[in-house]
């Protein structure tokens, strides 16, 4: 033991596609920005996985078997690798609950000095205005972990908008909000080649530069909620390198600031259509002749980017949905097919069976009963 607190952050949620790997990025990166040491554990089994994005931080796990977790486990309470991070899947979600329960770890992981934080992600149930999978993985969390651990995280960017049943109303205060992205920009931070890092280093990237100002004023917005969230950890300040200059923070206020003076411009009652085109004509052009005008094409309104950002949103969020149903369709024939195996299997071997007591019967009983027959006869 060292003394020195060391965080484990729990990235988990009962539902797929509700951004865990997403936030277990952004923390993993947060820490290697600010030159301390991370660990990162993946126990996803679906893609795309966390090692997919940080191959070089990023270690899978398995916990299906005693030696799983063991390895495991016994790493997490190692206190050489720094802060840890651990993103689990829903699928293995029960399991690894069941397991912190039954070794005692959290009581184990505090006397070696580490504090975990578990980072719920709620999910949404369209029927009900509060999701029994969340409310039912909540308890699950109570059991193996202390409330003082649970924070709650509301990722718009899964869901679409900010929902009051993102994790249940008893946990603590403390939360963390992921904010809304546009539809062009949540595209790019989710293909693998994709680093946090590298564009926060200035790294040179294909995004216009009111994009890149959208997306670092988006991520300092996320690492300062972090960078709280690591001094109720550790009482620790993280260095300042993880606060983005004041350049890049006013030529993203700079960049919010215009596209909402627009909306307010195109949409305000007080504003004429004259003082729409003064505004948006050049002072220095000449004075066009009404009989050219009169022939000019009308200016067609281009679409508002936020509509155009809820709408790709909108989209992302179907098609996420249709691919969990498709997902969840193979799984279902897959499961098919393997009960059909077993069906076949019994009926192939029942109808063995019958052969053989068939075969018994007529040379046991129907032969000695026909050659018994024929001796009496006279």
């Amino acid at each position: 033991m060292t003394g020195k607190t060391t965080p484990l952050y729990v990235v988990c949620s009962p539902c797929r596609c509700v951004g865990k790997t997403l936030v277990a990025r952004l923390l993993t990166e947060f820490y290697a920005l600010a030159d301390r040491p991370v660990a990162a554990f993946d126990l996803a089994d679906e893609g795309p996985q966390l090692t997919d994005y940080l191959p070089n931080l990023a270690t899978v796990a398995d916990i299906s078997d005693l030696r799983g977790q063991m390895a495991f486990f016994d790493r997490l309470i190692d206190d050489s690798d720094g802060a840890k991070i651990v993103d689990v899947s829903h699928r293995v979600f029960n399991n690894f609950c069941a397991v912190v329960r039954e070794i005692g770890f959290s009581e184990e992981a505090r006397r070696r000095s580490i504090e975990p934080r578990v980072l719920f992600i709620g999910g949404q149930d369209p029927k009900s205005p509060k999701s029994p999978k969340s409310t039912e993985a909540y308890e699950t969390l109570q059991r193996s972990f202390t409330p003082a651990s649970l924070v709650p995280v509301r990722n718009q960017i899964a869901t679409g908008e900010l929902s009051d049943d993102a994790a249940p109303t008893d946990m603590a205060l403390t939360a963390l909000d992921i904010p809304l992205l546009g539809f062009s920009l949540r595209a790019l931070i989710d293909r693998q080649a994709f680093s946090f890092s590298e564009l926060w280093r200035a790294a040179p990237t294909p995004l216009p530069d009111a994009g890149r100002a959208e997306l670092l004023d988006w991520m300092e917005g996320v690492f300062l909620q972090f960078r709280e969230l690591a001094r109720s950890v550790t009482g620790e300040e993280i260095p300042t390198q993880v606060a983005a200059p004041r350049s890049r923070r006013h030529a993203a206020t700079d960049h919010r600031q215009v596209r909402e003076a627009r909306s307010t411009d195109v949409t305000s009652s007080d504003v004429t259509s004259s003082d729409v085109n003064w505004a948006t004509e050049d002072r220095s052009m000449p004075e066009v002749p009404e009989q050219v005008r009169k022939f000019a094409p009308k200016k067609v309104r281009r679409a508002d980017g936020h509509a155009m950002d809820h709408y790709g949103s909108a989209i992302v969020a179907k098609l996420q949905e249709a691919a969990g149903q498709l997902r969840a369709a193979k799984d279902r024939i897959d499961q098919l097919d393997t009960e059909i195996d077993h069906v076949q299997d019994r009926a192939g071997r029942a109808e063995a069976w019958l052969r053989t007591l068939r075969k018994e019967i007529e040379e046991k009983l129907i032969a000695p009963t026909a050659a018994g027959g024929r001796r009496s006869m006279p």
